[in-house]
């Protein structure tokens, strides 16, 4: 996170953590009376090979996913050093829908609704680094092509979108998908693309 030049403030405002390696939460939420079936409905653990079950987030720094409450609902985590795969989502569970979510909503509408357009990125940094450089109307799809469900919720709030996907091949396939999709609810679309090999992230830090 500091190298990636995260201040503190932007830290505690997303409330983003770290899961350290090995089966810390679930060990700790065991004794804390949950019972397995109940930790993997919620989907903070996986099942082994084995009867084993063990912690789905390890060695990542996390993100917190909130509802419009601001409860938390899902996590997203980056994996710390090299792996597969990188980015790490919660699986859909009876708290949590991908398809019905966009990040942090929770935190960026009322900006949204005021300047009454919202930026649409790709990923967790994308959201986090604008806002702390101002840009406060801004939200991500979570990981997943972007549904007509979180085009509903983002309407309400506002019928303007800026998408600002990564400029290679993939982010530009779903840009032009997600175009339709919002055309087809009847909002007013933009696209911006930044130079090659930047994204939202790289490029406010570097420019």
């Amino acid at each position: 996170l500091s190298k990636r030049e995260i201040e503190s403030q932007t830290i505690e405002k997303f409330r983003i953590g770290y899961a350290p390696p090995g089966s810390h939460l679930l060990d700790k939420m065991q004794k804390e009376g949950f019972k397995t079936e109940q930790i993997l409905a919620c989907g903070l653990v996986r099942e082994g090979d084995s009867v084993q079950s063990y912690d789905r987030f390890r060695n990542r720094v996390m993100f917190p996913i909130s509802d419009l409450s601001g409860r938390t609902i899902g996590f997203g985590g980056r994996i710390l050093g090299k792996g597969v795969p990188k980015y790490l989502n919660s699986p859909d569970t009876p708290l949590y829908k991908k398809s019905h979510n966009l990040y942090p909503l929770n935190v960026t509408r009322d900006e949204i609704r005021r300047r009454d357009f919202a930026i649409l990125v790709e990923g967790y940094f994308d959201c986090i680094v604008p806002f702390q450089f101002g840009v406060k109307n801004i939200v991500a799809s979570l990981g997943t092509s972007l549904t007509e469900s979180q085009v509903q919720i983002l309407g309400r709030y506002t019928r303007n979108v800026l998408i600002n996907y990564d400029p290679d091949l993939a982010g530009t396939a779903a840009a032009m998908r997600s175009v339709d999709l919002f055309l087809e609810k009847g909002y007013r679309v933009n696209v911006l693309q930044l130079p090659k090999e930047t994204d939202p992230d790289t490029f406010l830090r570097s420019e």
